[in-house]
């Protein structure tokens, strides 16, 4: 019988070398042969960073310094949860990866992720936006509480579960990233609906896609961004998903 994990976490910023987890949630299901799929645990904790929750953080996510204090995640039920899980699935995967990571708990410990971010081909659906509460909206549903650990993690089971398969398949694949090089400040608008993120340090657009969509996107880039100016190149790198 294999088990996918859902994880969601929820931060006092960015960096996992230093900011600190102040929320999880965990959606655990079970699938079985005859791919029928269904929720085993759900876990949400909180917990207190010890140092002061920015502005910025409670806007977004309505955790404040009050509803942290004095919490605790209970790490042994989630370390239970990661040995059984087959694989782990985030939207946006690296983010909730690295902080994970950075736990002493899972430091040195390896599991396949998955991401329902990129290892599904939403923009070839023909769905506007890759982000969250934007999907949830095209299929049908809100989330009530975005931002929140838990109901994310939910958000997520219920947008996996008709395209289990792909992510899944696509998730063991080897995926390219391109690197938009110079591209036009007025093609920000199009790179971004095309599901490319801007990497402050190489100061480009950037983009994390299968075998499948590799010459889609080279193609994408000469029309929509270059517009046939061969002069510009975009770096192709190999990443390996795991």
């Amino acid at each position: 019988m294999k088990y996918g994990l859902i994880v969601d976490v929820e931060t006092t910023g960015l960096n996992a070398n230093k900011d600190k987890v102040i929320e999880i949630g965990l959606v655990e299901f079970q699938m079985d042969v005859g791919g029928q799929h269904m929720i085993t645990r759900m876990y949400s904790g909180l917990e207190d960073p010890k140092e002061p929750i920015a502005p910025l953080i409670t806007d977004l996510t309505g955790i404040t310094n009050e509803i942290v204090s004095g919490q605790e995640i209970d790490w042994s039920l989630v370390r239970k949860c990661w040995d059984r899980a087959s694989f782990v699935i985030a939207h946006n995967a690296e983010f909730d990866r690295g902080f994970m990571q950075a736990r002493p708990e899972f430091r040195d410990f390896t599991k396949h992720w998955a991401c329902s971010l990129r290892h599904i081909d939403w923009h070839g659906k023909k769905f506007g936006s890759q982000k969250l509460n934007y999907l949830a909206a095209d299929h049908g549903f809100a989330n009530p509480f975005a931002h929140r650990a838990m109901f994310d993690c939910a958000t997520t089971y219920r947008l996996i579960l008709p395209h289990i398969t792909e992510l899944i398949e696509s998730s063991y694949e080897p995926q390219y990233e391109l690197t938009a090089v110079g591209a036009p400040f007025e093609t920000k608008d199009i790179l971004k609906s095309a599901g490319y993120f801007w990497e402050n340090e190489k100061r480009a657009w950037r983009i994390r896609v299968g075998p499948k969509r590799l010459n889609e996107q080279r193609e994408f880039l000469a029309t929509q961004v270059y517009k046939g100016q061969s002069k510009h190149i975009e770096a192709e790198s190999f990443f390996n998903p795991r």
